[in-house]
């Protein structure tokens, strides 16, 4: 592990100066952050896909200097909270992470998700989350450097890599999600400390749980019946908000990263991490979905980010495509932060989406048949790519049947991989209708309306 000085903390602090623009060339970190390995034992899909993450996070790496460290943003573990025999999944993840590093040479720092531990998250989280300090043992919190009372009574780490100091904060509740007064203190005060010594430089937290209202997936809670604030915190917003150099990492919703909003400026700034087991997607009644909040082919995926500082204090996340074994767009950069925030404009969502351009449908036919209607279109052209696709078949203007596609945006690395061509089948009566067909890309902008009519026969 190489030697830098520059700050971290799941919180992070890097060291900066100014940059117009991130510098490959001079890359002085590497860390591979990823979550939801969900491992449920060393030989299984789960197990493949948390170890092809880090030899892939590894040899990415290796072309700009070599990985630095691990960080894992909760949910190492896989079995039901309700599961005491859930303990002994972080023995097959302990032997999973050794089998590609030793965590002498690669340290890994990681934070407690609700499925880490037996009552998920209570008032005895912090209690049962010391079976898997046990179990990992001391190696795996050599770069530690606040007390052990604070890792143990409140779930509070903070970690040093290779010059870059860690910040780790645990809930102790759900629905909502919520963490003890000591562990905001502890954050604040940490963070205060950290940002007063250098104000130019990046400071990283991690937690399970999303931040609220922030990126693709945080407003969860809004539409899911499971309860509010179960998916999402607005408990250490106060304290964010206070921060511009803050970068959050959340986990625990499994969005994918391939969608825009998967990184959000405000106040602070957050990225999603997605997951390395599989996706989860909006509670929005697609076609082809698996259940509330998963398509059918939710198994088909696999991603995290590594996330990179030149020797100047930017900032670069390369979006990881494990399943695909490739990158996912262009990265997301940000200049190291500035005393007027303009470092924290690039990725403000009013400004992307009063940028954005709607989508635009060019073809679509719908061909009657037996008892059904075959609608066939091409895909949307977009500034960047349609999101949903809405079919509507109407009699005698009456809405009859409704279709809600969502595209493949989160299978193709690149959007020009995209499906061109989509199609659905719609069952029907007998009689004369009209299908309607518009696209909603991620910003909300709707695209033009495509109108046929057909008779079924």
């Amino acid at each position: 592990m190489r030697k830098i000085s520059i700050m971290l903390a799941v919180l992070l602090v890097c060291s900066a100066a100014s940059a117009k623009d991130f510098n490959p060339r001079k890359v002085v970190l590497n860390l591979a952050v990823i979550s939801d390995t969900h491992v449920n034992g060393r030989n299984t899909v789960p197990a493949y896909k948390f170890r092809s993450a880090l030899i892939q996070e590894r040899d990415y790496a290796a072309r700009f200097g070599g990985l630095d460290g691990v960080v894992v943003v909760g949910d190492l573990a896989d079995s039901p909270a309700w599961d005491i025999k859930k303990y002994t999944e972080f023995n097959d993840w302990k032997a999973l992470y050794q089998s590609v590093f030793g965590p002498k040479e690669m340290p890994m720092v990681f934070t407690v998700g609700n499925h880490d531990i037996y009552h998920e998250w209570s008032d005895r989280t912090y209690e049962e989350a010391q079976k898997i300090y046990k179990i990992l043992g001391p190696d795996y919190f050599l770069t530690d450097v606040d007390t052990q009372e604070m890792r143990d009574n409140f779930g509070c780490r903070h970690c040093v890599i290779g010059g870059c100091h860690i910040l780790s904060v645990t809930p102790n509740g759900r629905n909502p999600v919520v963490y003890p007064k000591e562990s905001i203190e502890w954050l604040d005060a940490n963070l205060k400390a950290l940002t007063e010594k250098d104000p130019e430089s990046y400071v990283i937290v991690i937690t399970h749980a999303m931040i609220y209202g922030t990126i693709y997936g945080s407003f969860l809670d809004d539409t899911y019946p499971k309860g509010k604030g179960y998916w999402s915190t607005k408990v250490l917003t106060d304290v964010l908000e206070k921060y511009p150099q803050a970068v959050v990492f959340g986990g625990h919703l499994h969005f994918p990263l391939n969608d825009p909003r998967s990184v959000w400026q405000g106040d602070f700034t957050v990225m999603g991490t997605a997951s390395t087991r599989y996706m989860a997607i909006d509670n929005g009644a697609y076609d082809d979905m698996g259940g509330l909040t998963v398509m059918r082919d939710k198994d088909e995926f696999s991603q995290g980010l590594l996330l990179q500082f030149d020797n100047k204090g930017n900032m670069r996340a390369v979006r990881m495509d494990f399943y695909n074994q490739t990158t996912i767009g262009e990265p997301w950069t940000m200049k190291h932060p500035a005393k007027n925030g303009s470092h924290l404009s690039k990725y403000d969502h009013k400004r992307q989406a009063a940028a954005n351009k709607a989508p635009v449908l060019k073809d679509m036919k719908a061909l009657g048949g037996e008892n059904k209607v075959k609608v066939v279109w091409s895909a949307a052209e977009d500034d960047e790519f349609a999101h949903t696709y809405f079919l509507t078949v109407s009699k005698g203007g009456e809405v009859v049947a409704s279709r809600k596609v969502l595209s493949d945006f989160y299978r193709a690395p690149k959007a020009s991989q995209m499906k061109k061509t989509w199609t659905r089948d719609i069952g029907l009566e007998p009689g004369e209708y009209e299908v309607s067909l518009r696209a909603v890309d991620s910003w909300g902008a709707e695209s033009n309306i495509l109108t046929q009519k057909c008779k079924v026969i």
